[in-house]
């Protein structure tokens, strides 16, 4: 891309230095809005110099980088000379004012710290009884299980008679006892 520079006195504008570039180019309205994709009605109001006719300056500017570029010269000079023109072209940077917190912090933030201390202290409690738990289990598992193994095998039951089986089913089908 070969870069070339408008030659056209600076108080011409922006738009009649575009027009002027378009022509010494060889090229007409139709074919710049054919490859731009603006309309023929955006083109002409950019060269005549007309941007309150256009959406916003922002676009302006965007409109004005790329025919540039389509004309293949620098759009600095021209953005430059836009800014000169109109001083609403100059883009505005947002500042943001900081924001005074105060030193005791938000409420909802002391809210939330609380209702934390409270889960804390109430998981706490859960650990520490799961912990007792589970010693008092593990103390009555090993110990008195082997008493009571040692206990049941040297006892042997004393004058236990068995007991007969009652069959299960119809009385009356039954045979008689001997």
């Amino acid at each position: 891309m070969t870069e070339t520079n408008p030659s056209l006195p600076p108080s011409s504008g922006v738009g009649p230095s575009l027009a002027a570039l378009r022509q010494q180019k060889g090229l007409s309205l139709p074919d710049v809005s054919a490859r731009l994709r603006f309309s023929l009605r955006q083109l002409a109001a950019l060269e005549a110099g007309q941007f309150d006719a256009l959406p916003d300056m922002t676009f302006v500017r965007a409109m004005i980088r790329a025919y540039a570029r389509f004309l293949e010269t620098d759009p600095a000079p021209l953005i430059e000379t836009l800014e000169a023109e109109r001083p609403d072209a100059v883009p505005r940077l947002m500042v943001v004012q900081p924001v005074a917190v105060p030193s005791q912090g938000v409420a909802f933030f002391r809210e939330v710290r609380a209702g934390n201390r409270r889960w804390m202290g109430a998981a706490l409690l859960l650990l520490i009884l799961a912990v007792v738990g589970a010693w008092v289990w593990h103390l009555d598992d090993g110990a008195p299980t082997e008493g009571v193994a040692q206990k049941t095998e040297g006892a042997a039951p004393q004058n236990v008679e068995p007991q007969p089986a009652v069959p299960a089913g119809p009385v009356a089908n039954r045979p008689p006892e001997p």
